[in-house]
């Protein structure tokens, strides 16, 4: 039977006039003559032919006992004739691949700083088995900020059932010299069990041993960076004996490449053993009341976090009982994947940016659901003629999805393109805000991701427009000069519009609400200025500074404040904008409280000047002065928020309380008179509220030491840096500066993670609206394209332009009035996932909802305008002679 009788016969089955069956024979002929003229075989070019319009009976014929093989070879065929579709397009195949590659490359490349910080595990041994465990108090469960004492720690260890190890650890540093130049480097004072309970080897030498925890011992591991750059590859390294900070150590040990512990530590680092914190007099190992240790477990296999967590909150709920002083306000513990306690208050904004991201190429495939529902009315007859010819509806659905795919495919590729470029820029925007985003790059999962977006996006704008195309009548497409629309393609443009209205309206509510928030984090009071300032810090270790570190300061600040282009300069214990914060109970003789019930604010101390250099007022009272020394009388300087916390509507000055932290001497807590009052200051740029504050004078402490130095500049402040290190360097060669940093810089690193929060959400938002235009553009054109010789036939009888640019409008403000409306309320339901990340504002703004609505307003109101106007410009005799 020749392919011509076989039509005939398909025709007649198919109900289809002779006039029709000589179109289909017309274009079967050209189709034949196109593959001819392309290099095919003749049976390749009738094959092909017969499957464009699919031919079903000659598929059929050639799929007689096919395999596999055949079956790969019809999806082959069917991609090919795609990407052939594709081609003939390249104006819509460029803007839709654009279009995917903007929405899938911000998926990639923010799913792969997710991975890396949330789903990557850790670089231990079995790490889903190791645990974060964090005391506690029950009044307030969602509060992680309590540590460890030694004294706790040992308790925990020693009567836990649910874990193998449990290990100590908390910050330290050290000035290493011996080796070159003095070197300042990271150290983690740790329990000896490190390296058994992470399940890690050293690359060289050994891990510590139970007795090398014990007075006296002084050992460490060094970092594999630390080797290379400090001892040249020493591989006689083990057992070598380094100077940290005036003590012997012994190097026992180099630690593998990536290893790194705690994550957030930098690679260039020291592990030493808490024998330097057991010391013959007044040992942190032995008192209960200092709390600042960090703890990791192990559990034991076949042990639960559940079951962890009441093991250890009933030895916690013990402690509480036995020594009601120190640990009053524990009284539970609580155990939490290690990883979890990582991310910690990061995951919220990683999600809120995922799900950001996600809506985004939500958007994007509705633009792209859109060109193809609109492309679908251009090949109406095509689609009617490979039904007629009797190819199966699902056989038809089948090929546009493959061509949906391959445009996905294509999306894809751009997207991951797209994604590796920005992945810098984004790194820089997040810096060490979010821990291991620095570790974020392209592996298999990230690749695998790439390529499952890319298919659901490919299934999910493509499957509708299948459908909806398959529904299409046999006889009125393939009439000369006929092009039907449905009204459910027009429903679904419409309805597509409107989603991606709402959509759109949500995401800018949401980055509107983070502005606001980081505006109001930019220009809060700090309490202090932050122009103009130099911070940095230097260490004076006790082996050469005990006896005379007061001395040494008093010499070096004189120094300091006659240095060309300094107004002022003083230290401080614990710097402002650095988030850190030392919390002690006092005793207040006129509130008595139990032990363990005493209240509790923040101590630093601070050397004289300290309140003039960083510009903070001075509200009642006197400033302290050189004279407050060991031997004056016991005094401090409280804040705003400690005289309004704890003694409101009263006069504080003068009034004594005896803070927790002893004089250094081992004669315990001293009473100390209140002689001042300042004005309250944030330790960090996104603490929400003031904290109560105790500063003491330096000089009344012996045993202080570290400070920082911050210095009150009439220049540059950077440009005085080299000056602060000669300055350090004449007076001890062996002391370097570490931390070098103006006061903006430090601001700006506390702002980093709201910064990346908003930046990202930002351009989500802006990205989701211009898609949102941009389709609403395309469909009011499409659709004044569709009404051409209606709206001439209007004109001719009399329609008026600004009537007919009137009920076009109408029909855009209809979309976008239901698309707001949506979004509005999806919004209000919605933003409350912001509350944490929010400071400033509440989460529902009405301002910010009020401002994002009449921008979608105005901005999809001139979308709407181009094609509107261009509708009311339109001549009548030439629309009335448009097909």
């Amino acid at each position: 039977m020749s392919i011509f009788r076989r039509i005939a016969n398909l025709c007649r089955r198919s109900r289809v006039d002779r006039a029709i069956e000589a179109e289909l024979r017309s274009h079967i002929e050209m189709r034949i003559e196109d593959n001819l003229a392309s290099g095919l075989s003749p049976e390749d070019a009738r094959r092909d032919a017969l499957i464009r319009f699919g031919n079903r009976a000659a598929i059929k014929e050639r799929a007689t006992g096919a395999d596999a093989a055949l079956v790969l070879e019809d999806i082959w065929r069917d991609i090919r004739l795609a990407c052939r579709q594709l081609l003939k397009s390249p104006g819509f195949t460029v803007t839709a691949i654009m279009t995917l590659g903007l929405g899938i490359g911000a998926n990639v490349a923010t799913f792969s700083v997710v991975d890396a910080v949330m789903l990557r595990p850790l670089p231990y041994e079995h790490p889903e088995r190791l645990i974060d465990v964090v005391p506690m108090n029950s009044r307030f469960p969602l509060d992680y900020t309590h540590n460890l004492s030694y004294p706790d720690y040992f308790d925990f260890r020693s009567s836990n059932h649910t874990l193998t190890h449990l290990i100590s650890y908390h910050d330290a540093s050290y000035t290493m010299t011996g080796a070159g130049s003095p070197v300042r480097v990271d150290a983690e004072i740790v329990s000896w069990d490190l390296l058994p309970a992470l399940g890690v080897q050293p690359e060289m030498g050994r891990g510590f041993s139970p007795e090398e925890e014990k007075p006296g011992t002084r050992v460490a591991l060094i970092s594999h960076a630390l080797w290379i750059s400090a001892f040249a590859r020493d591989p006689a390294i083990a057992g070598r004996i380094i100077n940290l900070s005036g003590e012997l150590f012994t190097i026992v040990g180099v630690m593998p490449p990536t290893f790194r512990f705690p994550m957030t530590a930098p690679l260039t680092g020291i592990w030493t053993t808490l024998a330097v914190d057991n010391a013959p007099v007044n040992s942190p190992t032995s008192n209960r009341g200092m709390h600042f240790l960090n703890a990791t477990g192990r559990l034991k296999n076949g042990a639960s976090i559940a079951q962890a967590n009441q093991d250890l909150a009933t030895i916690a709920a013990n402690l509480h009982q036995q020594y009601p002083a120190t640990n009053g306000h524990i009284d539970s513990a609580k155990a939490r994947s290690e990883l979890t306690a990582l991310v910690g208050d990061t995951q919220p904004v990683l999600i809120v940016v995922l799900g950001a991201v996600a809506l985004v190429l939500l958007i994007a495939c509705g633009n792209v659901a859109n060109l193809l529902l609109a492309r679908m009315r251009e090949r109406q007859r095509e689609i009617a003629m490979r039904t007629a010819l009797g190819a199966s509806r699902s056989r038809v659905i089948r090929q546009l999805l493959v061509e949906s795919l391959v445009l996905s495919g294509a999306g894809g590729l751009a997207g991951c393109c797209m994604a590796f470029a920005c992945m810098p820029v984004m790194l820089g925007l997040i810096g060490d805000s979010v821990p291991r985003a620095a570790d974020a790059g392209v592996d298999l999962r990230i690749l695998a991701f790439a390529i499952g977006i890319s298919c659901a996006a490919g299934l999910l704008f493509g499957l509708i427009p299948a459908i909806t195309a398959t529904k299409t009548e046999l006889l009125s497409p393939l009439k000369e000069g006929a092009l039907t629309a449905s009204a459910d393609r027009d429903w679904l443009r419409s309805a597509l519009i409107i989603g991606q209205v709402a959509v759109g309206l949500v995401l800018a509510t949401c980055a509107g609400l983070l502005i606001t928030s980081f505006m109001h984090l930019r220009h809060a009071d700090e309490g202090f200025n932050p122009d103009h300032l130099l911070t940095f810090s230097f260490e004076t270790p006790d082996s050469r500074y005990k006896e005379t570190r007061p001395g040494f300061y008093r010499e070096y600040f004189e120094k300091v404040r006659s240095l060309p282009g300094v107004q002022s300069a003083a230290g401080v214990m614990i710097m402002p904008m650095t988030a850190d914060g030392a919390d002690i109970n006092f005793e207040d003789p006129e509130h008595p409280a139990a032990e363990g019930q005493r209240p509790g604010a923040n101590v630093t101390l601070i050397t004289p000047d300290y309140f003039k250099t960083m510009q903070i007022p001075l509200l009642k009272g006197r400033d302290l002065s050189d004279q407050d020394n060991m031997t004056s009388p016991q005094v401090m300087i409280v804040d705003q928020a400690f005289a309004q916390k704890f003694f409101p509507g009263e006069n504080v000055v003068g009034k004594r309380i005896k803070p927790g932290a002893g004089n250094g001497s081992g004669a315990g807590s001293q009473w100390r008179e209140i002689v001042g009052v300042v004005g309250s200051v944030r330790l960090s740029a996104t603490q929400r509220e003031m904290r109560p504050e105790m500063y003491l004078p330096s000089a009344q402490l012996s045993q202080w030491c570290c400070l920082h130095t911050v210095m009150r500049t009439s220049v540059e402040p950077r440009g005085l840096e080299t000056t602060a290190r000669r300055l350090v360097a004449s007076m001890d060669k062996d002391i370097p500066l570490t931390n070098v940093r103006t006061m903006q810089e430090l601001m700006s690193m506390q702002l980093a993670q709201p910064r990346f929060a908003t930046v990202l959400l930002g351009a989500f938002a802006a990205l989701s609206l211009t898609l949102t235009v941009v389709g609403l553009y395309g469909v009011m054109t499409y659709s004044i394209s569709r009404r051409t010789r209606e709206i001439g036939i209007r004109m001719a009888l009399g329609a008026q332009r600004g009537h007919v640019l009137s009920k076009v409008m109408r029909e855009a403000g209809a979309m976008l009035a239901i698309g707001i409306t949506i979004g509005v309320l999806v919004s209000l339901l919605s933003v409350s996932l912001l509350k944490s990340m929010l400071y400033g504002t509440g989460a529902r703004n009405p301002m910010v909802l009020v401002l994002v609505s009449a921008i979608a307003a105005i901005t999809g109101l001139i979308a709407a305008f181009l094609p509107a106007r261009r509708a009311a410009s339109l001549d009548p005799m030439r629309a009335l002679r448009t097909d």
